[in-house]
């Protein structure tokens, strides 16, 4: 199938500087456009002559020889908006009825093969439609070679520059916004001598788009006009036009220099004044640009850019994804069932994986919900860890020592140095006493506190002080 693009089709994000360049033979001239927060701004611009045609010359050395007009003009940007000569095109019209998108390229695709003396496979086609009626389209269909899109490709290339649309030159001067319903002819004189572009649109299309020559250089060498050669191609230009616009288009727009527009529309003026037609020179305005002298193409085409507006005739096909060009490379023959393989299981494993985070999640949600109690149960162990040498497991030796400090006497007369506390419920206490009478006082007390039983002095030496040994058996439980 060949390269058919829709109008407008070609959609990129805006960036935020753009370079515009346009030619016509071996001229060249190109403007530097910046989105700033209070508008655009013309940051450099140029115009050269290349010693060689753009259009037939070879792409090294036009890269080159523009890169050195850029790096001379300052010029570092690498996006780059190119706007073609309709001289460059083949251009055709046909009409088509109203039929649903997938079943009007099908047939703009065979229209295409009647109309063009090319092989449609060798040109990239772009197409602007206008309603004819409510069941008719009247279609313009304009290719550029597709030999020619990539020499242009390799020039910028060289240049250092990266392409991001290829637009007709006419079809930026006059945009969609600009097209009155009744219809309007446009002519652009160019740079000088050379052929003259004329576009007629309505209906928020082209109607027709051709170049003609009718500026040429006079015995001076200055630009000369010839009216008469004008005036002639756009009478046979609208009259070729199917109803209703064949006599109702009376209005005509003239872009160029200054000099030669204002002289067309003197001469066109005073041959059609009775033909009711409306002669006026016009010049390209871009919004957001401050007011300046005659915008050049370039600048036109890079401010629609810097705007994200998709152009009328656009001629540079998207770019496909990384992934398409993988699979255009790999996905065929033998390797369609190895590929096929692999990405089953790749999807089985990002499957396993989706339900891997799910799994996840739900697990975090609970805990989310559990997890506050989780804390309340750690600060309680937390307690329990802290306190447990209190608790009653070790209670009984506390209640053995209270008892002992009940019995002994406040005076310090008595004094326990080892006390023993076995498994049994014995406890065995040595120390000293001052003396005797102190020691049995001791004993008294001892054996008339409850839970202390069995009290029994084992042996002692000495007088005063006396050393003691005595054993009691401990039934009372724990401390209080």
């Amino acid at each position: 199938m060949m390269p058919f693009l829709k109008s407008g089709s070609r959609s990129r994000k805006a960036p935020q500087a753009v370079l515009g360049l346009s030619w016509e033979g071996r001229r060249i001239e190109g403007s530097l456009l910046r989105r700033t927060p209070s508008g655009l701004q013309k940051s450099a611009g140029f115009q050269a002559e290349l010693s060689v045609d753009l259009d037939s010359g070879d792409s090294e050395t036009i890269g080159r020889e523009l890169r050195s007009q850029l790096d001379q003009a300052g010029i570092r940007e690498r996006m780059c908006a190119v706007v073609v000569p309709v001289s460059s095109l083949l251009v055709t019209q046909t009409e088509i009825p109203v039929l649903p998108e997938a079943d009007a390229q099908s047939l703009l695709q065979l229209e295409a093969e009647k109309g063009f003396h090319a092989d449609p496979a060798t040109l990239q086609i772009a197409d602007s439609r206008c309603a004819r009626g409510d069941a008719a389209q009247w279609v313009t269909l304009a290719a550029l070679p597709q030999a020619r899109l990539a020499s242009l490709e390799r020039w910028t290339t060289a240049a250092r520059l990266k392409l991001v649309t290829v637009s007709s030159l006419l079809c930026e001067l006059l945009p969609l916004a600009d097209r009155s319903a009744d219809g309007v002819v446009a002519l652009h004189l160019g740079s000088g001598p050379g052929p003259v572009t004329l576009q007629v649109s309505a209906g928020r299309g082209i109607l027709a788009l051709r170049s003609f020559e009718g500026v040429a250089e006079d015995a001076s060498g200055q630009p000369a006009l010839h009216a008469d050669s004008v005036a002639r191609e756009v009478r046979i230009t609208l009259a070729q036009l199917p109803e209703p616009w064949n006599d109702a288009i009376r209005k005509v727009l003239i872009f160029g220099p200054q000099a030669l527009a204002e002289s067309l529309t003197g001469a066109l003026s005073s041959r059609w004044a009775v033909s009711g037609f409306r002669v006026e020179v016009r010049s390209p305005e871009i919004p957001g640009l401050p007011t300046q002298p005659v915008p050049p193409p370039s600048a036109v085409v890079a401010a629609r850019v810097l705007a994200g507006r998709p152009a009328t005739l656009e001629f540079l096909p998207p770019k496909p994804s990384v992934f398409r060009q993988f699979l255009a490379r790999h996905a065929q023959g033998p390797r369609r069932t190895v590929w096929t393989v692999a990405g089953a299981v790749t999807a089985v494993a990002v499957l396993a994986f989706l339900v891997q985070q799910v799994q996840l999640s739900l697990l975090e949600s609970r805990w989310a919900a559990l997890s506050g109690k989780v804390r309340e149960l750690e600060r309680i162990q937390q307690d329990l860890r802290q306190y447990r040498p209190w608790t009653p497991e070790a209670a009984r030796g506390l209640a053995i020592l209270e008892a002992i400090s009940n019995a002994f006497p406040e005076n310090g007369s008595v004094t326990a140095k080892v006390v023993e506390i076995r498994e049994s419920g014995e406890v065995v206490c040595s120390g000293t006493a001052t003396d005797s009478p102190a020691f049995l006082a001791m004993t008294s007390r001892l054996s008339a506190l409850p839970g202390v039983t069995k009290v029994h002095h084992d042996q002692s030496r000495g007088v005063s002080p006396m050393q003691f040994n005595l054993t009691f058996v401990w039934d009372g439980g724990t401390a209080r």
